[in-house]
């Protein structure tokens, strides 16, 4: 099977990475050549280069239409031009090893292994075309460079099919050593005969990472969930590495410095441990998740980490103090964007830590935490707002709990929804608050729970009910929406219908749909006053131009299926911008004809919500599921 991925443009106009820089990575790679050029994989199916040292990442279009991990990156040491990529993916065609032998542009499957989820590479250091690889279906070998693969470990061997680690001897191609879900093995003649090799390791260690002392390759490291090991005699007995800690014993990766056998550096799920004698004691530098770690074979005091979570980081001096190097890497779930008075908040899950909500204000250029996942309490807010009279106040929660901060993130108070004690936060916004009502001419914030409307005009002080009808009904709300042009023109989607308020929230009517409302992507309105509505579906585009009586499906440019997220102009409001899967289409006349917008295609790549952040409407934001925030400069896309 091969595949070729066209090269990705980043250049205007076009699409611009823009962060938040960060997020998760699982291997990095040095040239041996050229060490300031680097490779690093995440998951996702996302590979990114640096040629100058980690000071700048560029990705490279790997192909991205299934979401593998890459669990291993290398540049073949006797081919600067041949990149080979280790993928992990479940019951999938696609894993596997993918190489490209023209430095990343373009991408083909490893014969023989197609299928086979990767967990790591090794290569034979006096030859590297003769290459071994760890796999969930055992250990296979290469002799021409990673382009044709045969295992070379028993099918039947049920104990040595999930293998983790791998490594081949320094001296001898044929010695290679095999770290799996359960203990070490190995061959002593190219893979003809196995042996367990766990004599001094405990029982059911997860072996992570193997490596092999170049100088004496008697001397091997193995790391596992159970700590750390030595064997001096090739593997025949093992001691384990003593005082450390035990919540610090699970490491992913065991590397001796280049230059100095007596230092040893283990990337732990709690941070970098180093022994500078031999491993009689260790220390702890730092408190990231270290997945990978490489050197810089010119200057070995160089090492470059890959963590869970915190992105890729380097040290200059050998590990004693680190930096992250994250311009252009981003692998981050950004699930909403906001802003308030020219601020852009964006709020990252699921990355620890180093997630939680950045602020920028530039437009997105660059960007700042304003509250990580610690200072939170939660690492996985969904919902986030601002308003736009008052930059350092927002609203951010999810199912389990709100929070409300009035200082920009630095401190953060939880939200009591007053008499809705246990509502379940769903959707929240800001409109205006009635005009000749209480707090009128006064912002108002909406939060939409699984037990009705509720709103605030104290910036989330306290709360008051909205009622939807004049029935006692309790609404479960999923989603608020806002006409950017006329903040008292809200839209509220339950469970059940779709309600307009002309009024910042008063007085509420019910929109005639001819849609279900669960297959409701996106909701926009267009124009002034009462603009046309457009509904963005998994069945297409409707769009009302009677105040949401009557509704027709418009596609007129569009292509047929799905549209994900809607986006009206500021200052344009008959301007319409729609993406479906990585395409943008404009409208110039609400909706009701689209063109394909030039230089906004993005490719294998999904855009989830777009955003326009100011009242100028001169820079359009996109979020995607997993490579952060990009920005389009609209006045350079004809």
């Amino acid at each position: 099977m091969a595949v070729v991925c066209a090269a990705l443009a980043w250049g205007a106009p076009g699409w611009q990475p823009a962060g938040p820089w960060g997020g998760s990575a699982t291997s990095i790679w040095v040239d041996a050549n050229a060490p300031e050029t680097l490779l690093a994989g995440a998951r996702n199916s996302l590979i990114y280069r640096s040629t100058d040292a980690g000071a700048h990442w560029t990705r490279l279009p790997f192909p991205r239409h299934f979401s593998g991990t890459v669990t291993a990156v290398a540049i073949h040491p006797a081919d600067p031009r041949l990149y080979l990529a280790g993928v992990e993916l479940p019951q999938s065609p696609y894993a596997g090893v993918w190489y490209s032998e023209d430095a990343g542009q373009s991408w083909k499957m490893g014969a023989g292994l197609e299928g086979i989820s990767v967990q790591a590479l090794s290569f034979y250091e006096r030859d590297p075309r003769r290459m071994a690889a760890a796999t969930r279906d055992g250990v296979w070998l290469s002799t021409d460079s990673g382009r044709i693969w045969r295992r070379i470990s028993q099918p039947y061997n049920h104990e040595l099919r999930s293998v983790t680690a791998v490594a081949i001897d320094p001296l001898n191609p044929d010695v290679v050593y095999a770290g799996t879900t359960h203990l070490p093995w190995k061959t002593s003649d190219g893979g003809k005969s196995w042996r367990s090799i766990h004599d001094g390791m405990l029982d059911d260690s997860d072996v992570f990472s193997i490596f092999i002392d170049p100088a004496r390759p008697s001397r091997v490291l193995a790391s596992a969930c159970s700590g750390i090991y030595r064997s001096e005699d090739a593997g025949v007995a093992w001691a384990k590495f003593r005082g450390i800690p035990a919540e610090q014993r699970r490491t992913h990766i065991i590397r001796q410095h280049p230059l100095k056998p007596e230092v040893i550096y283990a990337g732990t799920t709690l941070g970098l441990l180093k022994s500078v004698n031999g491993g009689a004691t260790f220390r702890r530098l730092n408190r990231q998740y270290i997945l990978s770690m490489a050197f810089d074979p010119r200057n070995p005091e160089r090492l470059y980490l890959a963590t869970d979570g915190a992105g890729l980081w380097r040290s200059d001096n050998g590990g004693e103090t680190i930096v992250p190097i994250n311009e252009g890497f981003v692998n981050r779930r950004v699930v909403s964007v906001t802003s308030a008075d020219g601020v852009l908040y964006a709020n990252v899950v699921q990355d620890g830590d180093s997630g939680g909500i950045f602020a920028s204000r530039d437009g997105g250029q660059n960007w700042n935490m304003a509250a990580s996942a610690a200072a939170l309490r939660d690492n996985h807010i969904t919902k986030l707002a601002g308003c736009a009279s008052r930059p350092d106040f927002l609203l951010a929660g999810n199912e389990m709990r709100a929070l409300r901060t009035l200082d920009g993130g630095r401190t953060w108070r939880v939200v009591n929804f007053g008499g809705k004690t246990g509502a379940r936060l769903q959707a929240i916004a800001c409109t205006s608050a009635p005009a000749g009502g209480p707090g009128s001419g006064k912002e108002t914030v909406l939060a939409g729970t699984d037990r009705g409307l509720l709103q605030s005009r104290d910036f989330g002080a306290t709360w008051q009910a909205v009622r939807l009808t004049t029935a006692s009904i309790r609404h479960s709300i999923s989603d608020i929406f806002i006409s950017p042009a006329t903040p008292r023109r809200v839209v509220v989607r339950t469970t059940q219908a779709i309600y307009l308020s002309e009024d910042g929230g008063a007085a509420w009517r019910v929109l005639n749909i001819l849609f279900p409302v669960s297959q409701i992507n996106d909701f926009a309105l267009a124009g002034q006053g009462s603009g046309a509505y457009l509904a963005a579906t998994s069945g297409g585009l409707y769009v009302s131009d009677d105040a949401g009586r009557t509704w027709r499906k418009r596609e007129n440019g569009l292509q047929p299926g799905t549209v994900s997220t809607l986006a009206v102009r500021p200052g344009r409001e008959s301007e319409v911008y729609a993406a479906q899967f990585g395409s943008v289409y404009v409208s110039i006349d609400q909706g009701m004809k689209w063109r394909l917008l030039a230089g906004a295609e993005m490719v294998e790549a999904t855009l989830r919500k777009l955003v326009f952040h100011d009242r100028q409407g001169g820079r359009l934001l996109a979020i995607t599921p997993d490579t952060g925030v990009f920005s389009l400069e609209l006045q350079s896309v004809q």
